[in-house]
């Protein structure tokens, strides 16, 4: 019985340790995908400006709103942590 005690109390320290670790990742992973698809709505942005001469515009992706803008090529949006982003290309 000892020893099942045991063995539970080290499984559970070992999960318990990597909980914040994994956690970290994750955030992590959802911020570089904001990110991904910041730089894409810039790329998409690029191909609007060339056609049609627009200025700004918008577009959603996974519930987050990307707002961007010709001049000085910006995009925005508000992230998954309730965070103003703005990612300029030079």
């Amino acid at each position: 019985m000892a020893e099942t005690i045991l063995s539970l109390f080290m499984v559970f320290l070992v999960f318990g340790s990597l909980l914040p670790l994994v956690h970290d990742m994750q955030i992590r992973l959802e911020m570089k995908k904001e990110r991904l698809a910041a730089y894409e709505t810039l790329h998409e942005a690029a191909k609007i400006i060339a056609s049609t001469g627009s200025t700004h515009g918008e577009r959603s992706v996974n519930g987050i709103l990307y707002l961007w803008q010709a001049e000085g090529h910006c995009v925005e949006y508000v992230d998954f942590q309730e965070k103003q982003v703005r990612l300029c290309i030079e």
